[in-house]
């Protein structure tokens, strides 16, 4: 098929062409010119050839061909592959060293849902704190973060930030607050399924 031309004034005027072109066009399912009237830009089909055999040779493609599922796991790779050059770029040029650093979380509910046996459900924008009396397995919330158990003499605690990852040092921290000077036990982290550190 042609190239298509560039409108000029001769273009222009050959509107009832155009208009007859764009006719056919939307009979046959193509379109055959166009203008853009607000930069004054176009083009259209000079030379149109419709119903002529075609060689089925060229609708045959013979080169290398790749499944959606492959293009997708090479885009994959090609940017793993850029994220590792990025991150090395940083440890030539910026540090190698580990970047953790302390980050304080407020724990101030401003969200409480108190039971009768003493237990509650507290949260607030950037994290939960719950506590249920102690039971023989201990208590485990389904929390969708990943969050520390622990237990008293008398009651089973959780706590969990949604957007920081909490460490031993920190949970033994909020700990102290709550019930300082209580012994405690069972203090083990919860990863939920699929979710890993933050």
């Amino acid at each position: 098929m042609p190239d298509p031309a560039p409108c000029d004034d001769a273009a222009r005027n050959a509107t009832p062409l155009l208009s007859e072109l764009k006719r056919r066009g939307a009979r046959q399912g193509q379109m055959l010119g166009y203008r853009v009237e607000a930069v004054g830009q176009g083009s259209q089909f000079v030379d149109l050839a419709v119903g002529e055999t075609m060689d089925e040779e060229l609708f045959e493609w013979e080169g290398p061909a790749v499944t959606q599922e492959e293009r997708q796991l090479l885009l994959r790779e090609e940017h793993l592959a850029a994220q590792r050059e990025q991150v090395q770029w940083f440890t030539n040029n910026v540090t190698d060293e580990h970047l953790t650093v302390r980050v304080p979380v407020d724990f101030t509910p401003d969200s409480i849902r108190s039971m009768d046996s003493g237990g509650f459900d507290a949260s607030n924008r950037v994290a939960m704190l719950s506590r249920r009396p102690r039971s023989a397995r201990g208590w485990e919330p389904k929390w969708g973060v990943p969050h520390y158990v622990w237990s008293t003499p008398l009651w089973d605690w959780a706590a969990g930030a949604i957007h920081a990852d909490l460490d031993r040092a920190a949970v033994e921290e909020l700990r102290q607050r709550l019930h300082p000077g209580e012994p405690a036990d069972r203090i083990r982290r919860i990863d939920p399924p699929g979710r890993g550190r933050i």
